[in-house]
Parts: structure tokens; C-alpha cells; sequence
């Protein structure tokens, strides 16, 4: 028997259709949301991981660029030593990405006058490992740009290489997830000895406050193994000190840039656990610019944020203003901690002037 519909009955089983779509939109966009968000926590396992075997491998010391000032450059071994560790660890950087991406010295040319270490300091890793590389275990599954990358699709890369240079062919090779500075540079800027034998302050590198992509040096470069591989037991507060972060809040709600007040994400900490936090739930950092900043309890880094190829600022914005460096930018490097914030201050902004329960810096050389 035929069974015919009338236009009501139509028109009803639409709206029940368009209700039921209604419903699961949202809840399929949790379930990729809350999917990315635990293959983001697995790497950060996976990472943590191979920090152990990496450390127990090397005398304790965690991963990162480790060429030395006057070694010699095995690109130019007759003519040339190397002149600081940065030009030494540049070049470390670019022969492991050739030999393991399988690139010539055409395809992957030694960038001029960068600091590697900002942005390149997991090349050690993967040398550790030696497997071919992009290596998905270092990019989150929402950061759209690198998941290009890992399929052979190297559109867009960045305009300049974000550490002061303008080569950006190794951003292909680059990670969702960074690290602070002190993790291959001294947390506090003692005195030594540089190769004319004068002393001379120990370089603490940091970002521009006029655009976070460039960065520049207090102190003398010219002192070599400033630059490099830290002992694991040179983190004082592992529990509280947290180890890798992305540059972008993406599994809860839209992309942010990390330093919004409300971009909460999950971190991985030195002792091997991953927890979420708000910026705002965590110590708010120092302005790491000049001994008397670093020592002044109660600035903050206020810096500006260039729009790039890897996130979102926001409203298609280009540029963003920010208060504070929080967790990036540690009072104390590997010696402070990130965590506890003074609980009065907590999901607030920092106020200028006010201590929080950071490491002291008052006393002693930073």
C-alpha cells in the first residue's frame, strides 16, 4: 500500500532534521576538539619520554643545540672556527635537518645572523632519535599550518624566520611546541671569563618588547658554552616549572595566542606531568631585558605580538599588545617557578609594582 506524505508532515520531519543537526554540530566539534586535545597531551608524553632517555644518554644534561664557540666548521674546515656559540649551533642545526629531511646545501642554506636556539633547539632530539623528518610528535593536530608541513604542502611559510633572519625554509622542520630561553641559556648573568681573558656578564637573550619575533643579547657572546645543553638538576621546582608549551592555546574554544589572559592550555611540566592552566594562574614573569629590570620585583615584560602564519591574534588583528610574558618568561629561569600564583592574583592581570610569590632576584647577580 502507498503511503503519502503531506506537505505539514514534510515540512515537520525537516525541522526535527535541522533540530538533531543542531545538536550535533556542536557535539562532533567537542568530540575533534577534546580528540586534537589528547593527541596534543600524547605528545607531550611521548616528549617528555624521550627528555628521560635523552638526559640518562648525555650525563644528565636535557636536549639542545651543543656545538661550542671555536670548534671547527666541518662546512669550511680549512678556513674557519667558529666564532660564537650561536654561529656553531646554527650550523649544527642546518647539517641535521639536511641529513635527516634529506635536503642539499641549495634546498637548506645556513641562515645569516639568527639565534637557533629560539626556535631550534629540538634538532638535538631529533638527531637523538634520527628519524625522518617532519615528525608528527612534535606538532599539534589543530596547528593547520604545521600539519601541512608533515604532508609535504609547504604553504605558507613565515616571512621572516622568527629569531632574526629572513631564511625560513627550516620552519618546516619547526614545532607547535616551544620552550623558554633559559632552557639553553643561563638563568642568571654571572661573570666569566670571555677568549680575551676579561670578565665579562654571561648573554641573557630576549625577545624584543617591539615584536617578540626578533630577539637580542644582554651580555657577552663571545663566552663560550653560554649557550647550550642544561643539567636536568638545574631546574629547581621541576613540579612547578613548566617544560614545553604551545605558542597557541587551540583545544578550548577558538585559537588565542598564548599570552591572553584566558588562553588556557595544557603544559607540560620537568617532572613529567601535563596540567591546565590559565596564563593568569601562573606567575606573570620579569622583564628580562637589562640587570636592573631582572631585578625589579615589580615589572613585567609588556611586549607586542605580530600577527604570523601559525595562529590567530584575534578580530584578523596584525598586531596585539600585552602586559605580561607569564610562564615564557620565568623570574628566575630554570631557578623560579611557574607555578603557584599568589592566590589573590589569581585570574587577574599583574598589577605594575606589586611583588607576587615569584623568586627573589633582589639579591645576587641576574
Amino acid at each position: 500500500m502507498a503511503v503519502s506524505f503531506s506537505m505539514r508532515d514534510v515540512v515537520i520531519a525537516g525541522g526535527v532534521i535541522g533540530a538533531l543537526g543542531t545538536v550535533a554540530i556542536p557535539v562532533l566539534s567537542q568530540v575533534r576538539m577534546d580528540s586534537g586535545r589528547q593527541a596534543c597531551i600524547g605528545n607531550y608524553r611521548f616528549i617528555s619520554e624521550l627528555t628521560g632517555s635523552y638526559t640518562n644518554d648525555h650525563g644528565g644534561k636535557m636536549w639542545a643545540l651543543s656545538w661550542k664557540r671555536g670548534m671547527l666548521n666541518p662546512l669550511a674546515p680549512t678556513t674557519l672556527y667558529f666564532a660564537s656559540d650561536s654561529e656553531a649551533q646554527g650550523t649544527q642545526a642546518v647539517m641535521i635537518y639536511r641529513r635527516l629531511g634529506g635536503l642539499s646545501a641549495q634546498q637548506a642554506p645556513v641562515p645569516q645572523n639568527w639565534m637557533p636556539q629560539i626556535l631550534n633547539s629540538h634538532a638535538a632530539l631529533l638527531d637523538y632519535i634520527n628519524q625522518p623528518i617532519p615528525q608528527s610528535f612534535l606538532v599539534c593536530p589543530e596547528d593547520w599550518t604545521r600539519q601541512n608541513y608533515l604532508e609535504g604542502n609547504y604553504s605558507p611559510l613565515p616571512p621572516n624566520g622568527g629569531d632574526g633572519s629572513t631564511t625560513t625554509w627550516r620552519c618546516i622542520f619547526s614545532s607547535s611546541y616551544s620552550w623558554g630561553s633559559s632552557y639553553w641559556s643561563p638563568s642568571r648573568q654571572q661573570w666569566s671569563v670571555n677568549d680575551q681573558g676579561r670578565a665579562a656578564k654571561l648573554p641573557i637573550p630576549y625577545a624584543v618588547t617591539s615584536d617578540v619575533n626578533l630577539w637580542t643579547v644582554d651580555g657577552d657572546t663571545t663566552i663560550s658554552g653560554s649557550f647550550g645543553p642544561r643539567q636536568a638538576a638545574d631546574v629547581a621546582y621541576p613540579s612547578q616549572k613548566i617544560f614545553l608549551s604551545d605558542e597557541y592555546a587551540r583545544h578550548n574554544g577558538p585559537t588565542r595566542y598564548y599570552a591572553v589572559q584566558n588562553a588556557g592550555q595544557d603544559l607540560l611540566f620537568f617532572d613529567g606531568s601535563v596540567r591546565y592552566y590559565r596564563p593568569d594562574s601562573t606567575n606573570p614573569g620579569w622583564n628580562p631585558q637589562n640587570t636592573t629590570q631582572r631585578k625589579n620585583m615589580g615589572t613585567r615584560f609588556a611586549f607586542t605580538k605580530k600577527n604570523d602564519v601559525f595562529g590567530a591574534l584575534g578580530n584578523s588583528a596584525l598586531t596585539a599588545n600585552f602586559t605580561c610574558g607569564w610562564y615564557k618568561w620565568t623570574r628566575g629561569g630554570l631557578l623560579g617557578w611557574d607555578v603557584p600564583r599568589r592566590p589573590d592574583m589569581v585570574g587577574k592581570l599583574p598589577i605594575n609594582g606589586r611583588v607576587e610569590n615569584e623568586l627573589v632576584t633582589t639579591q645576587g647577580d641576574w
